[in-house]
């Protein structure tokens, strides 16, 4: 793509930045809550689609209260949007087909997550947007992700030698810690718990690990008095390294052979009886182990740079124009 063309399509998303304000409340009489601020090839992008993909970028960021640059954020939403944009429409030039189950289940999912249609459809009219509209913007990410998926997945191949290539050029990636795998039974009181609550727990802990010591199984332990969410699962926490849980948690854990049962430990969470199942020492992974992440990590990283390329040359042929500020020229692609 020539540099023009990405210096307009950067230009777009910095004048639609300081122009849109996505509110709950138009300012003047009649005034759209959800205007069109970008057209392209003729299709309309709306102001609520753009805000909608901001709050999903700033939960992928941990959330809005960590953002720092909401002006940036709105540049990555329109590029975002306009990208999908120009990807769904080859999707339709080409004649790929959306996944029409799949487009079910995401307005499905939505719907879950929002508490109902109803919810779904008051959340969505609050930034002037119809459930028919959003139907459709979803339809827009599946058609882009169907494009993917058809045109561009199957032309990604990544060889055996490649693998070897980044495993052994990245050598640290490699290097696993030293890991516990273990159960517990906790009961609850927190550091703030008052001197009763704590005895209370401390005896039924006690207890648990007298059973426990006693030859009784575990796991049956847990599911029966285990006040944690890991109670359904026998108490198993899976493996873990040290700095992952809270510290006396972890020096318990790791001061335990395999099979091994610890005193009553208190951490944040409450009172603990552990048991140890397996140890891992700390190890180089050897590449028989982690040639299919590996594999998948390239076949993932190949695809993003074609669709980076496709994306471009559509940006190159492109007609963009910026409703928002009509005195600016429109954005067209030349051929090369």
């Amino acid at each position: 793509m020539k540099r023009h063309h990405t210096i307009a399509l950067v230009l777009i998303t910095t004048l639609i930045a300081p122009a849109v304000t996505f509110t709950q409340e138009a300012t003047e009489p009649g005034e759209t809550l959800n205007p069109a601020v970008i057209d392209v090839n003729g299709d309309k992008i709306y102001a609520a689609e753009i805000s909608m993909t901001m709050q999903n970028i700033a939960a992928q960021m941990g959330g809005r209260e960590k953002v720092e640059d909401e002006k940036k954020l709105m540049q990555m939403a329109t590029r975002r949007v306009v990208e999908q944009q120009l990807l769904a429409q080859e999707a339709v030039r080409t004649n790929v087909q959306p996944n029409e189950l799949r487009l079910a289940e995401m307005m499905q999912a939505l719907e879950r997550q929002a508490g109902g249609r109803e919810a779904l459809e008051s959340n969505v009219k609050a930034f002037g947007m119809s459930y028919e509209q959003l139907a459709e913007h979803v339809r827009e990410i599946e058609l882009s992700r169907a494009l993917i998926e058809k045109q561009i997945s199957p032309m990604v191949q990544v060889s055996d030698e490649e693998v070897k290539a980044f495993y052994e050029g990245n050598p640290t990636l490699f290097d696993a810690q030293e890991q516990v795998h273990a159960r517990h039974i906790v009961f609850s009181a927190s550091l703030e718990s008052d001197a009763q609550t704590v005895a209370e727990a401390r005896a039924k802990a006690e207890e648990a690990r007298r059973r426990a010591l006693a030859g009784e199984d575990f796991a049956e332990l847990a599911r029966e008095l285990s006040e944690g969410p890991t109670a359904a699962q026998g108490g198993d926490i899976g493996f873990f390294a040290r700095g992952q849980t809270a510290p006396s948690f972890e020096a318990a854990a790791f001061a335990l052979d395999p099979g091994g049962i610890s005193p009553v430990v208190r951490s944040p969470f409450g009172l603990h009886v552990i048991k140890v199942e397996e140890k891992r020492p700390a190890r180089h992974l050897p590449l028989d182990e982690v040639s299919d992440h590996v594999r998948s990590m390239l076949v993932q990283q190949k695809t993003g740079q074609n669709v980076a390329k496709l994306v471009e040359s559509l940006t190159a042929d492109a007609t963009i124009v910026n409703l928002v500020d009509t005195t600016q020229p429109v954005t067209q692609g030349t051929p090369e």
